[in-house]
């Protein structure tokens, strides 16, 4: 039995459409995108609707929907903002499965805008109409031959686009149909995404047999829909390569997005992570988004991050290395096995030889060098793709020919740089015929190249996120024991909504999170008793949920060794937080290790968040903390470990062996456990968890449901 047709093939391969507000009138929308969707050889039924009548190119206008015969899947409307939710109740009626509404003047401009979007959506709901847009610049189909978008000419090929700018879109084309390298199999204006939204185009895309690889321009997203985003972006990049184009990146840029498509983004930061989790390689330039797919089209994904470059000219190998140590692209040297086998090839006065590797100029007198040079390279385990800078044009048969055999017997990609890439010569014909990506900039051509490491990794990574989001692969997470739930219940109606700490290390313990002894002190006896069954040295913290920064507002006094430090200490402490601290938490003092901060915050679009980073008075000095989106997989955590420098940090404690990171790890997967179980926190963090050769112990715990 073969595949079920997908929701949206009526819209990307329809049989029919009605362009309605079509118009005889040059320069009017309506008449240049019914006269592209007639020349562009669309092959299904054409229906013009304007009450006034008229043609266009031989097709007659209809005067209403009333009178159209024949299959109709979209209906084009290019008429005013505010006529649009009646004419799309029109279709709603008549059963139209898309409406594509093309205005502006949308939720993008306010409130009285955000009402007329909602009548629009009401008015489509009232049937199984399902909307794109609006404020976009519609769609565009290699297969059916369907360009609604009015964008001439839209070059065809094998890469997806859906963006939330239509005037990207028409960018992108122009400069793919100037340089010739890249071609679109679909594209998708989202606009507003008042019904229709980007998770569900990008859900076609995958299965889509024309789509090889996936452009996304994202600005944010519709208020809930990122989860969803996120899910089919790791279903999608485990099959074929995503590059994601982000808008919004600084806060400053989310302001001018909020404004262009009403999207709703989260902190740049955490949508990074979360972008790079689910498998997407993440483009942070529009110039080199193109130069960029091309090299997902033409080449196999590396299977590492290791490049040899190879060329003529040592600016360009020095200006090249910076590139690569940049885009974190690594260069291992040359062996000095594999240079005795190229150098006699190489002319005496070539001087930059372990990589990157410079000819010397000789690949203008001898076309067969890139044989002799490469072979040997492409041969090396330590090679995993090979980008060829300051090339002169001078590429014949044989050697496009060996480049494309080698790349594929290898899997190795295989880049160029020429100084004549943008003049029309032979020599691009027979590497364009061998689908060899040659670019006019050197950096640009490493980047691409890092891209593409980065996209070996993303493969892998999005099989990892892909298989957590696939239902039924979690374990069912079993119910809290009564007495915890009860605490759980009493903290989340609390006027804190908050636990205290005491009921805090118990509710993280129960999910792994190793803790200490402690004991509740009403009284300053009562602390020495404490302390003297637990031993000293002892720690004395305020017992409070009304106070989060214990150390702040003087509520922590540690390594206290004898009783009178004992009840000083309480005694400070209980007037300091006179009307609400409840007593002290008694525990034993554990100095040394490497204090680390682990924690799970929910993000109000992308949901809970696990967290990591330098814990104590390492904290703001480090500054950096890495996050994952919930539910993340071992190999996630493992990563935030190494990306927040903490496991940089294990190896510098002092006093004795490094601590396990293990441990660290464990304590993650237990507070991961605990946001699953434990729908309605809102925030949880262990800061400081010590770590030490003798194992980790959470030192301290907060958790703070969500209204």
């Amino acid at each position: 039995m073969g595949r079920a047709r997908h929701p949206l093939a009526p819209l990307l391969d329809p049989e029919g459409v009605a362009v309605i507000g079509a118009s005889e009138s040059p320069g009017k929308y309506g008449q240049i995108l019914l006269r592209t969707l007639i020349e562009q050889g669309y092959r299904g039924a054409i229906h013009a609707v304007n009450p006034r009548g008229g043609s266009l190119l031989g097709l007659p206008f209809l005067r209403s929907l009333e009178e159209v015969q024949g299959p109709l899947d979209v209906a084009l409307v290019v008429r005013p903002a505010e006529e649009c939710p009646a004419i799309v109740r029109e279709l709603a009626r008549r059963g139209v499965p898309f409406a594509i509404v093309y205005a502006a003047g949308f939720a993008e401009t306010g409130r009285q805008g955000e009402e007329l979007q909602r009548a629009l959506v009401l008015a489509a709901r009232s049937g199984p109409t399902r909307l794109v847009g609006p404020n976009g610049m519609n769609v565009f189909s290699a297969p059916a031959k369907l360009n609604l978008s009015g964008i001439v000419p839209f070059p065809e090929g094998g890469l997806g686009f859906l963006s939330a700018s239509g005037n990207l879109g028409y960018a992108f084309a122009q400069e793919a149909a100037t340089t010739g390298r890249v071609g679109f199999s679909r594209f998708v204006s989202v606009g507003n995404q008042a019904d229709l939204a980007i998770d569900e185009y990008l859900d076609f895309l995958r299965e889509d047999p024309a789509t090889r690889a996936v452009l996304v321009y994202l600005e944010g997203f519709v208020k809930g829909r990122a989860p969803a985003f996120l899910d089919v972006l790791a279903r999608t990049a485990a099959e074929k390569p995503v590059l994601v184009l982000r808008g919004g990146r600084t806060r400053t840029g989310q302001r001018t997005a909020r404004s262009h498509t009403a999207a709703l983004a989260p902190g740049p930061e955490a949508l990074r992570a979360a972008l790079e989790q689910a498998g997407a390689v993440l483009l942070d330039r529009a110039d080199e988004a193109l130069a960029t797919a091309e090299a997902f089209l033409a080449s196999p994904l590396p299977h590492g991050g290791r490049a040899v470059l190879v060329g003529e000219g040592g600016g360009h190998a020095t200006l090249s290395s910076d590139t690569a140590a940049e885009a974190g692209l690594e260069l291992p040297p040359l062996p000095d096995s594999l240079l005795e086998e190229i150098r006699p090839h190489l002319p005496a006065y070539a001087a930059i030889l372990r990589n990157p590797l410079e000819m010397g100029g000789i690949s203008e007198t001898d076309p067969r060098i890139y044989e002799k040079v490469l072979a040997p390279l492409f041969s090396w385990p330590d090679c995993d793709q090979i980008v060829l800078f300051g090339g002169y044009a001078l590429y014949d048969v044989r050697t496009a020919a060996f480049l494309d055999e080698r790349r594929t017997a290898t899997g190795k990609p295989v880049l160029l740089h020429d100084l004549y890439a943008q003049e029309d010569r032979p020599a691009f014909e027979r590497l364009a015929e061998r689908r060899l990506p040659v670019y006019a900039s050197a950096d640009v051509a490493v980047r691409a190249a890092a891209s593409l490491a980065r996209g070996s990794r993303a493969r892998s990574r999005a099989a990892e996120a892909a298989a957590l989001a696939t239902p039924g692969s979690l374990d069912e997470t079993p119910a809290l024991p009564v007495g915890l739930a009860e605490l759980v219940e009493q903290g989340r109606t609390s006027p804190e909504r908050a636990l205290t700490e005491d009921d805090a290390m118990r509710l993280v313990a129960h999910f792994g999170v190793p803790t200490l002894p402690s004991v509740l002190a009403s009284s300053a006896a009562d602390a020495i008793r404490a302390a003297e069954g637990l031993g000293y040295p002892v720690v004395l913290k305020v017992h409070s949920a009304a106070v989060l920064h214990k150390t702040d507002s003087g509520g922590v006094r540690l390594d206290l060794r004898r009783p009178e430090e004992v009840r000083d200490a309480f005694t400070t402490i209980v007037s300091r937080h006179a009307g609400v601290a409840a007593g002290v938490r008694v525990t034993p003092f554990r100095g040394g290790g490497l204090e680390v901060l682990i924690g799970s915050r929910r993000d109000p679009e992308l949901g809970p968040l696990l967290l990591v980073g330098a814990g104590g008075i390492l904290a703001e000095a480090m500054g950096a903390v890495a996050m994952r989106r919930l539910p993340c997989s071992t190999g996630e955590r493992q990563r935030m470990v190494e990306e927040s420098g903490v496991s940089r940090l294990l190896g510098r404690v002092r006093g004795g062996p490094a601590p396990d990171p293990e441990g660290i790890l464990g304590a993650l997967d237990g507070l991961s456990r605990l946001v699953a179980a434990v729908p309605a926190v809102d925030e949880v963090e262990v800061n400081p968890l010590r770590c030490a050769a003798d194992g980790c112990v959470a030192l301290d715990a907060r958790v703070i449901f969500a209204r």
